[in-house]
């Protein structure tokens, strides 16, 4: 009796991992990838805190495959996943006045580029948050993409710099993008 070994994708060059329902599997190394950035007060949609509430950090991964083609070309191929965490800001931590530090993880949001699975843009979003009703069952192990309704589509081709991708907040890659002419000339002329 001969047993397959048991092989692991190389997280260096791992591409998105879908279910015959087209559900994403949730990448469990992201922490291991490239980081983009963390911004604070930076979050939309459901996790966006109501008025008044202390802000909450996000900060941003991309695998490691992207990224290197990103840096030869400007441009993010296909196979992009971008993993964005949500955690609140801790103050009072610290013996630092004013210190805000990040809390647990309240929220994992991924976007990826396929383009021939999304031919509309070549994007798509996923949630892994707990369910709402259930926060204590956990993150999700698998997602479906977000609906081509859902005005992630649309704010994200509209406002992006590069290829429905917010890399005008990621300041080395925004440079990376400016020296290789991919940054959207929609998105310079609406620039705030």
């Amino acid at each position: 009796l001969a047993v397959a070994p048991v092989t692991t994708a190389d997280p260096a060059t791992a591409g998105p991992q879908f279910n015959e329902r087209g559900e994403l599997a949730r990448p469990e190394d992201y922490r291991s990838w490239v980081f983009l950035n963390t911004a604070l007060g930076l979050t939309y949609g459901p996790n966006r805190p109501p008025a008044g509430a202390p802000q909450v950090f996000t900060s941003v991964f991309v695998n490691p495959k992207a990224h290197a083609e990103f840096q030869k070309s400007g441009e993010w191929p296909d196979g992009t996943i971008f993993a964005l965490e949500v955690r609140p800001g801790l103050a009072a931590v610290s013996a630092l006045d004013g210190a805000v530090t990040q809390g647990p993880r309240r929220a994992l949001e991924v976007a990826v580029r396929d383009s021939s699975r999304y031919p509309d843009g070549g994007w798509s979003y996923f949630s892994f948050d707990p369910p709402r009703d259930n926060p204590a069952a956990g993150f999700r192990e698998r997602a479906a993409p977000f609906p081509r309704t859902a005005s992630c589509y649309s704010c994200h081709a509209k406002h992006a710099a590069v290829q429905w991708t917010f890399t005008q907040f990621y300041a080395d890659a925004f440079e990376r993008a400016k020296q290789a002419g991919t940054v959207r000339k929609e998105y310079e002329t609406a620039r705030k």
